[in-house]
């Protein structure tokens, strides 16, 4: 778990062919190496990270694929969906000095800088099948997939736990999004077939099996999201606001009784902010067993109460978000269905009967399409392993 997953020998396919193709294209070389990284979806635990509580995400099988090779220049990057990004001397790029999307690999060159002796420049194609803006961190698994890359230029490595912790420090400091640690931790720390369990205080990850009779479907609202200047560093500042009022160093501190008990004391937004971190962190633990036991019927009220929780009172969800989670909840096969993600737009996950899976998937689409105007879209994911080398 604490190690990345060097050299493994897997089946490639058209997204690994597709970024060595974009590689030779673009370099007139062949790529030294390709590299996988997953996105997450968050089974629960939304918006308790940052506040040092649990989560309980999954890697999956859609990710970003990066195909990459040292640079005798600068560093160059391209995105299939993206375009050709700024480039930049990975040995002395500094914050600011790149804006577009680039910034993922120029911030995780300033970060690694502090680790190891010189970074050295490469070039890199990425393709992926993540939809953007959709909540399942595309984000961290470009920062996962390029740390990786430098480091292999480099002929250096570290713990995949450290490299989630850079991916982090590069989101704060160089990106300006004030995220908490479980998107890195996910895409970096996954495990084949199952979710992790993580405390984000003590970094503890505990991998727990998901029954193989369920299916992980993510559902795509197709409203797009912003992390960045929006209302997600407000949330982070109304919980930093209740833990001065409670006496806490974080909301994890916390409980119900002491939320309730300084009710008066807080401005309504900040109270409502406490109360879903105190409560969302108590669904997590639950989860966690009910998920053991295969209890559906604890699965799906818990994953209900969290979605709840997130739209009366973190108020993070929206109309696009809420659609999808009722349609959800009524569609025959469905477990249990949440938003995952920050929110303000992006996706749902469900937990649905493997054998159902496909009709779920198809009922839901044409209910939204037909509720909201949005296309939407459900994919069926499978628990994938961490960023590693293909």
């Amino acid at each position: 778990m604490d190690t990345l997953h060097p050299m493994w020998k897997v089946k490639t396919g058209p997204m690994f062919d597709h970024a060595r193709d974009l590689y030779q294209d673009r370099f007139a070389a062949e790529p030294e190496w390709v590299i996988f990284a997953p996105g997450r979806v968050n089974l629960l635990g939304e918006h308790t990270d940052y506040n040092g509580g649990f989560v309980f995400p999954a890697a999956i099988d859609k990710g970003v694929w990066l195909a990459g090779g040292r640079a005798d220049g600068v560093t160059t990057l391209l995105s299939d969906q993206l375009g050709e990004g700024t480039a930049f001397d990975a040995r002395s790029v500094m914050p600011g000095d790149v804006k577009d999307w680039s910034k993922f690999g120029a911030g995780m060159a300033w970060v690694l800088r502090d680790f190891i002796n010189e970074v050295p420049n490469i070039n890199a194609t990425i393709t992926s099948n993540l939809p953007l803006g959709s909540g399942v961190s595309s984000s961290a698994a470009i920062e996962m997939a390029l740390g990786l890359a430098f480091l292999e230029a480099g002929g250096a490595s570290i713990p995949s736990k450290g490299l989630a912790i850079l991916g982090q420090r590069c989101e704060n400091l160089y990106v300006g999004v004030n995220c908490g640690i479980m998107d890195q931790m996910a895409s970096a720390c996954g495990v084949e077939g199952g979710a992790i369990f993580m405390d984000t205080r003590t970094l503890e990850i505990v991998p727990a099996s998901i029954p193989s009779d369920l299916a992980i479907v993510l559902l795509d609202t197709k409203k797009s999201r912003e992390l960045a200047g929006s209302a997600y560093n407000v949330r982070r500042a109304e919980c930093e606001e209740a833990c001065r009022i409670l006496g806490v160093p974080q909301l994890r501190d916390a409980t119900l009784e002491m939320v309730l008990s300084h009710k008066g004391a807080m401005l309504e937004n900040v109270f409502k902010r406490a109360k879903h971190v105190v409560t969302e962190n108590n669904r997590t633990l639950e989860f966690r067993t009910a998920l053991d036991e295969g209890n559906r019927e604890a699965i799906g009220a818990l994953m209900h109460g969290s979605h709840q929780s997130l739209r009366l009172d973190y108020e993070v969800s929206s109309a696009e978000l809420d659609a999808m989670a009722e349609t959800a909840w009524s569609t025959p096969g469905c477990v249990g269905a949440r938003m995952t993600g920050a929110g303000f737009g992006g996706s749902c996950v469900a937990l649905v009967e493997a054998d159902q899976a496909q009709a779920f998937c198809d009922e839901v689409v044409a209910r939204y399409v037909e509720q909201t105007g949005l296309p939407g879209s459900a994919l069926i994911c499978k628990p994938s392993a961490g960023a590693h080398r293909m």
